[in-house]
C-alpha cells in the first residue's frame, strides 16, 4: 500500500523525508499566503476608516465650531496630542518632526504598529477636543456602540447623570422626577459604590453602563449626600422616561417644571400655559435643566412677550443673530417665580436671563447660582462611529448679557 503513495508525501528519513517536509512548508505558505491575502483587505478598510475619521472632524469641526482654529493650527495641535498620548517611549518626539499630522501618524505607525490607526486618531480626539474647545469632547465609538447596546438590550436605567470634580470624586446629578430623584440621590451627592462594588478607580463611562439594566429591577447605591449623611439607596430601574414638561395648581398658583428643552418641548410649555393664561403667579421650575436646544428655550420665552420684542442674540461662526418675538403674548402672570441651582445651564439659563431682563419687577428667582455656561453644544456622530460634541452658539440678551463661566445668582439662595 505504501508503495502507492508519493515519495514528496511520505514520511521518514533520507531524501523522501526532506521532500515532505518541504511539501509540507509550500503547503503552510500557500494558507499563509492565502490569511495575509485575506488580512490586507481588512488592514486596507481599516485604515480607509481611519482617513475618513480624521477628515470628518475636520469638515465637522470647520462647519459648527464658533472659534475654530485654522488648518495649520489644528494639524500643529493633533500632532502635539498624537504624541501625548502615544506613551513615554515617543516622549521624546517633536510636533515638528513631520510636516502634518498624518505624517507624523504615519511614522508613529511604522514605529509601533501594536496600536491600529483608528485608535490613534480617537485616543488624540479625546485629549485634544476638550483642550481647544472647553464645552468639547470625543466618545470613542466603541463607548457609544456599547452603550447603545446596553439601551436596546436593556431599556431600564436610574435616569442620573454623573460629573468627575476637580478632586476626582463622581458626583450623582439625578434627572428631575427620575427614579433616582424619587429614590432620594441629592444633586451633588458623592457615589460611593454601585451595588456594593466601589466606584474607585473605575471611569463614568462604566459607572454609566452599570446603571443600565431590565426594567423594574433594582440597583443598590451607596451615597453620601451634600450635606454629608451617608446613605445607602435601593432604586428600581425604569424604562419611561419622565415627561419633559409636567405642570402642578395650586391655590397659589400653577408651577412649570421643564426637565430639557428637547424638540418639542415649546409646544408643551406652550400648551400648558394656554391652559392657564393669567395665573396670579407662575413657577417655572429649572432645576436640574441642563439646557439643550437653545431654539426651543427661545421659543418659551417668546411666550411672555409682545409680538416683535428683541428676546436676545445667538451667535455662532456665520455671524450674529438677532432673535425677536413672533409668536405674541400666551401669558401674562402676576409674578413669575424661577426655580434655579447648580445644574440649570445654557438654554435654560437664557430662559431665566430673559426674562429677568424684560420684566425685572416681576420675576424672583430662587436656589442657588447657575452653572455659568452660555454656550449650546452640537453633538455629531464622526466615521466610524464616535461622537463629537463641539461648541457652534454663543447664547446672550437683548442688551448682549452673558453669563458663561459666572453663572446666574439667584434673588434669594436657597438654605
Amino acid at each position: 500500500m505504501t508503495g502507492n503513495i508519493p515519495r514528496i508525501f511520505r514520511p521518514g528519513g533520507g531524501s523522501g523525508g526532506l521532500l515532505w517536509q518541504a511539501g509540507l512548508a509550500a503547503i503552510v505558505l500557500m494558507f499563509s499566503g492565502m490569511a495575509a491575502c485575506r488580512a490586507e483587505p481588512a488592514a486596507a478598510a481599516a485604515n480607509e476608516t481611519a482617513d475618513r475619521l480624521w477628515q470628518d472632524f475636520l469638515d465637522k469641526y470647520a462647519a459648527l465650531s464658533l472659534h475654530p482654529l485654522d488648518a495649520s493650527a489644528l494639524d500643529e495641535k493633533a500632532r502635539e496630542f498624537l504624541i501625548i498620548t502615544a506613551g513615554p517611549r515617543f516622549r521624546s518626539w517633536k510636533p515638528a518632526d513631520q510636516p502634518t499630522f498624518p505624517a507624523l501618524l504615519t511614522t508613529l505607525i511604522d514605529k509601533d504598529p501594536t496600536v491600529s490607526k483608528f485608535e490613534r486618531i480617537e485616543k488624540t480626539l479625546a485629549v485634544m477636543v476638550p483642550k481647544i474647545d472647553i464645552y468639547g469632547h470625543y466618545k470613542f465609538a466603541t463607548e457609544v456602540a456599547q452603550w447603545d447596546e446596553a439601551l436596546r438590550q436593556n431599556p431600564g436605567s436610574i435616569h442620573m447623570t454623573l460629573d468627575l470634580s476637580d478632586d476626582g470624586r463622581i458626583l450623582c446629578y439625578p434627572q428631575p422626577d427620575g427614579p433616582a430623584e424619587l429614590a432620594g440621590v441629592n444633586p451633588g451627592a458623592q457615589l460611593l459604590t454601585v451595588d456594593s462594588l466601589p466606584t474607585i478607580g473605575k471611569t463614568l463611562g462604566a459607572m454609566r453602563l452599570a446603571f443600565v439594566g431590565p426594567p423594574d429591577t433594582p440597583i443598590t447605591l451607596r451615597i453620601k449626600q451634600p450635606q454629608g449623611k451617608i446613605e445607602e439607596l435601593r432604586i428600581i430601574r425604569s424604562a419611561k422616561e419622565s415627561p419633559i414638561v409636567t405642570t402642578k395648581e395650586s391655590p397659589l398658583g400653577v408651577t412649570v417644571r421643564i426637565r430639557r428643552f428637547d424638540r418639542g418641548s415649546a409646544d408643551a410649555v406652550k400648551q400648558q400655559l394656554e391652559a392657564h393664561p393669567n395665573p396670579k403667579r407662575l413657577t417655572l421650575d429649572l432645576r436640574g435643566n441642563p439646557g439643550g436646544d437653545c431654539d426651543e428655550a427661545f421659543r418659551v420665552s417668546s411666550l411672555f412677550f409682545p409680538e416683535g420684542t428683541v428676546l436676545g442674540k445667538f451667535t455662532t461662526h456665520a455671524g450674529v443673530e438677532t432673535l425677536k418675538d413672533g409668536d405674541g403674548v400666551f401669558v401674562n402672570p402676576g409674578s413669575i417665580q424661577i426655580l434655579q441651582d447648580e445644574r440649570t445651564a445654557s438654554a435654560a439659563e437664557y430662559l431665566i436671563a430673559a426674562l429677568k431682563e424684560g420684566f425685572p419687577d416681576k420675576v424672583s428667582q430662587f436656589g442657588k447660582r447657575t452653572y455659568g455656561k452660555s454656550h449650546s453644544t452640537a453633538r455629531v456622530l464622526l466615521a466610524g462611529g464616535g461622537e463629537l460634541g463641539v461648541t457652534d452658539t454663543l447664547l446672550s440678551t437683548a442688551s448682549g448679557r452673558s453669563w458663561d463661566k459666572t453663572g446666574i445668582d439667584p434673588d434669594q439662595a436657597a438654605k
